[in-house]
């Protein structure tokens, strides 16, 4: 295992932890009920393009003022998204606060399935080779007489009862690679039960952090890590 660090300029650029429930139709019809509750602290509310839909089941999003923290709600979904992530546990001490209130309010007792994910930005050096920057081997027969310049897709990882997706999208400038997203996902399909102290839902969010963050500190090469510290 690769020791793990802390970025001065963390490359995560949005975090999201999203509950699905079954369809509540007190979720969409009640939209103000919740509102009323959150409003000091996400006073702005946008409502999805009417266009852009099929369907209205309630979909809104509030906005905190300082534009650090959104919401995401639906009549079977809940999902926090840091826009600015500043660590761990500012977005533990969040998520489970505001997923408590919510589920309190509309009388929800189990989550279907949990899913965190984190959206990084790797800035690269110029000339990047995937097997540089990157622990994963894709090997070509040698009579193509080239290597792996960059790689765009995602691999699945099953892990236990749930699953780790890793995304690689390179990002270009003319023919050189000016960064790498890297986005990792952990997939919990296990029910959970809503307490008010958060058994389930605080262990899943916990081992979701772990394992990506070991996945994170893995599939880097100590290379990248230590240019990454210097961004």
């Amino acid at each position: 295992m690769i020791s793990k660090t802390t970025f001065a300029n963390p490359p995560a650029v949005e975090v999201k932890a999203v509950v699905q429930f079954a369809n509540n139709f007190r979720v969409a019809d009640d939209r103000a009920g919740f509102h009323e509750q959150i409003k000091k602290e996400f006073p702005i509310v946008v409502m999805p393009d009417q266009k852009a839909l099929q369907f209205d089941f309630g979909d809104y999003t509030l906005y905190g003022e300082n534009q650090v923290y959104r919401l995401e709600i639906s009549m079977n979904y809940f999902r926090l998204v840091a826009m600015k992530y500043t660590g761990f546990q500012d977005f533990r001490r969040m998520y489970l606060a505001v997923i408590s209130m919510f589920a309190r309010l509309y009388r929800l007792s189990a989550f279907n399935n949990f899913a965190l994910i984190y959206l990084n930005k790797l800035p690269v050096p110029p000339e990047v080779k995937v097997e540089e920057y990157f622990a994963v081997k894709i090997e070509v027969p040698p009579a193509l007489g080239t290597g792996v310049y960059a790689g765009r897709g995602t691999l699945v990882f099953r892990d236990g009862d749930d699953f780790i997706f890793l995304e690689f999208d390179p990002q270009f400038s003319g023919d050189t690679i000016e960064s790498y997203g890297l986005n990792l996902t952990y997939a919990s399909q296990n029910p959970m039960v809503f307490s008010e102290d958060q058994t389930d839902l605080s262990a899943a969010l916990d081992r979701g952090h772990v394992r990506l963050t070991d996945f994170f500190f893995s599939i880097l090469q100590p290379k990248l890590i230590e240019y990454l510290k210097t961004r």
